[in-house]
């Protein structure tokens, strides 16, 4: 009941604030651009228009970068189904029934599959984060420092051996990201830290330069590079969306799909592709006709897009009650909401309550207008692939520079995002994920003042993380998360040659 007596008054608020609608469905449309354009991505689209919303107030601004979010989403479909290439790498799944019906001729009825999946996850997601998120605040305030510590450092170890096989460069990975984030002065003790005796970093590094160059910079880079084949297959608009009958066999399909998006949202660092991934394998497994799937099946598309956009609901629950990004669009968002003076974390809902509410009603809202964005645009989203992309990336890489330069009007900044676009490209190519090391920068300070402030606490006594029923359990959780992968792997391995 508390739920309702903060939201029906946020989305009137909402509803009738005609500028503040605008910038949703600018969000949106901007989303759906970036996500028919193979190469751009959400996480992209959010850097780069972060810098726009400086003159914005703060719930208009994360409002609009959220509803940036749900519309590439929703349009990495458009690649997916006419030309095999996602939009998105959360699209991935999709590809697998989305070009096959297009193949057959019926391109536009695949995408009308994915238009109402996506608004279903997106829904479903939306109730999951504003029943679930106060809750887990108000849970969350129970906990200590040594708890905090403890959960920042179980984030970083699902994130380091979330790649089967890459536990140490995962783990490597998550140390760079600790190393750029203790660069600056002691908050303590004042001394330099990796300064080099450069006055410049001794403000140490902010958190935008160093998202935008390590998750913008490496994939522009990488696009350069690639080479994307194939023709766009014409479309047919009529009969473009399912019956109401048709939908009904996809129902269960659908809601568990975007449930299991939600789960998957929740756990840092899954993100969309490994939601589509497991909600596709349940589709098949459940479906009386596991045959069609890979070759035209409406159900992997509805698994895929329900899952995909099921996950931006999860993926914003720690984000708001734990100030953890589910994934990198929310790494951005959470630089986006420091920006603009808003501290996530337990407390949000306390300091911040009118605020978070309009965002949260601002969420609904965009997802709405996803489904009339989708059915007026997609003839026009389509065009978005003949942009040459000799032409696109040289575009927002100069974008890339002008938003990070606006950040503070310092060009070191822009020194630095280009230096560690630099080291992301050389992970990339090392195959090195370079999420660990982007959620290394992010709890870093977390890590460090948390558990600084358990030990002092304690009286200096590190059995505190042990002794503390929370923090013992979280831990114990990390230190499963951070073996299991790695001892199921030599078991299978172990496993073959006898099987043989």
């Amino acid at each position: 009941m508390d739920v309702f007596t903060h939201l029906f008054p946020a989305l009137s608020e909402v509803l009738v604030d005609p500028f503040g609608l605008a910038l949703i469905l600018f969000g949106v449309v901007v989303g759906f651009i970036f996500g028919a354009t193979p190469g751009l991505t959400a996480t992209m689209g959010v850097a780069l228009f972060i810098p726009l919303t400086f003159p914005l107030e703060a719930d208009l601004a994360i409002g609009m970068m959220i509803a940036l979010y749900c519309g590439s989403m929703a349009g990495g479909a458009i690649p997916a189904i006419l030309l095999n290439i996602p939009g998105t790498p959360s699209a991935v799944v999709t590809t697998l029934d989305g070009h096959p019906m297009a193949r057959q001729g019926h391109a536009a009825r695949a995408y009308g599959w994915a238009l109402i999946a996506s608004i279903v996850g997106g829904l479903v997601s939306w109730v999951c984060l504003v029943t679930l998120a106060p809750a887990l605040a108000q849970l969350a305030l129970k906990l200590g420092p040594a708890e905090y510590a403890a959960t920042a450092f179980l984030a970083m170890t699902i994130i380091a051996s979330i790649v089967p096989g890459q536990l140490l460069k995962g783990a490597l990975a998550v140390v760079i990201g600790l190393a750029l984030s203790v660069v600056g002065l002691d908050q303590i003790t004042g001394e330099g830290r990796w300064t080099f005796d450069t006055l410049a970093l001794m403000r140490g590094i902010d958190m935008m330069p160093a998202l935008i160059g390590l998750l913008v910079i490496p994939e522009l880079l990488s696009s350069m590079f690639e080479r994307h084949g194939g023709t766009r297959l014409p479309y047919d608009l009529r009969n473009f969306l399912p019956t109401l009958r048709e939908w009904s066999r996809q129902g269960v399909n659908n809601i568990r799909s975007a449930l299991i998006g939600v789960g998957v949202g929740i756990v840092p660092a899954l993100g969309g592709s490994v939601g589509s991934l497991i909600a596709y394998d349940q589709a098949k497994r459940m479906d009386k006709d596991k045959a069609q799937y890979g070759k035209g099946a409406p159900g992997g598309i509805v698994a895929s897009e329900a899952a995909n956009n099921g996950v931006t609901g999860g993926a914003l629950i720690p984000l708001l009650t734990l100030g953890i990004p589910g994934d990198t669009v929310t790494a951005m968002l959470l630089g986006g909401l420091t920006i603009h003076g808003l501290q996530p974390g337990p407390r949000l809902f306390e300091t911040s309550g009118p605020i978070v509410w309009h965002i949260l009603a601002a969420v609904l809202v965009a997802n709405v207008l996803i489904i009339a964005v989708g059915l007026l645009g997609f003839r026009f989203f389509v065009r978005v692939l003949d942009v040459p992309r000799h032409l696109l990336i040289p575009a927002l890489f100069v974008l890339a520079v002008v938003g990070t330069y606006a950040l503070s009007n310092q060009v070191f900044d822009v020194i630095v995002m280009l230096a560690l676009g630099v080291v992301g490209f050389l992970m990339l190519l090392a195959s090195i994920p370079v999420y660990p090391a982007v959620i290394g920068v992010i709890l870093g300070p977390l890590l460090e003042s948390e558990m600084r402030r358990a030990l002092v606490i304690s009286g200096g006594d590190w059995t505190t993380f042990v002794t503390r029923p929370g923090a013992a359990t979280i831990l114990a959780i990390a230190v499963v998360a951070l073996v299991l992968p790695n001892l199921l792997a030599r078991w299978k391995k172990h496993r073959r040659p006898s099987a043989h």
